[in-house]
């Protein structure tokens, strides 16, 4: 007589164990994906511990859509102008490389004050575009009058944009300020994008204010008394303006 071969049913108490072997391994794999993603958080961004962080001895004001750069000191004739630039832009990356520091000693010296005025036309209508982002965390920055965190990471989203266009979520945009020096609350209002918006509104009215003064949108461009400065290398925009 041949015996019999009973199949177990899955579903009996005894397939229990099976089920859980199965939901343990889950758990170990979404424990194991979410070490990963923790790791590896400001990693794009670590690196800015080495780098420079420069001392500033001007204050920042946030107003009239416009980062204000204006020392304590400043002479009353002191020469005034707004700085328009998009952070997607190379020549305002080129710019600021080349012109930064002397513009940085004018403004100590009580020579220059610069308005700062951010685009974002570069993102051609996108509001989660890498010039609104990068401006929105800059921002963040100079709204809560935290001016020497505001220059370094504006120095640096401008510098090394080629680095990091379009690579960047808000969570490296945070931790770069964080880097350079931004408080806690500054740091955790650019990872939420709370600021996105208010940005983007910000950079649409500078550019509608450069088009009524000059008939045209583009950057970087060094407006004064409503007129571009008439040089032909705006590198040499100081020289102009300071005579």
């Amino acid at each position: 007589m041949s015996k019999s071969t009973k199949v177990s049913n899955p579903n009996a108490k005894g397939g229990s164990g099976f089920i859980w072997a199965i939901v343990a391994v889950i758990a170990i794999a979404a424990a194991v994906i979410g070490y990963i993603v923790l790791s590896g958080q400001g990693k794009k961004t670590e690196h800015l511990a080495d780098r420079e962080n420069i001392s500033v001895a001007f204050d920042s004001t946030f107003a009239d859509n416009a980062v204000t750069l204006k020392s304590a000191d400043a002479k009353p004739d002191a020469e005034v102008v707004d700085l328009y630039e998009d952070f997607s832009c190379s020549y305002c990356g080129q710019l600021a490389e080349n012109t930064d520091e002397q513009m940085q000693s004018a403004i100590e010296a009580g020579d220059l004050v610069v308005n700062v005025r951010t685009l974002n036309f570069l993102d051609r209508g996108s509001i989660d575009g890498h010039s609104t982002r990068a401006a929105a965390a800059a921002l963040a920055l100079a709204e809560a009058g935290e001016t020497q965190a505001y220059w370094n990471l504006r120095a640096y989203l401008m510098e090394d944009q080629e680095d990091i266009f379009n690579k960047w979520s808000n969570d490296e945009f945070a931790d770069a300020a964080k880097q350079f020096g931004a408080s806690e609350g500054v740091v955790e209002k650019i990872r939420s994008g709370a600021n996105v918006e208010p940005t983007n509104a910000l950079a649409t009215a500078n550019a509608d204010k450069l088009n009524a003064e000059t008939g045209s949108v583009s950057s970087p461009r060094v407006i004064q008394d409503g007129k571009d400065v008439d040089v032909a290398d705006i590198n040499q925009w100081m020289s102009v303006v300071l005579g």
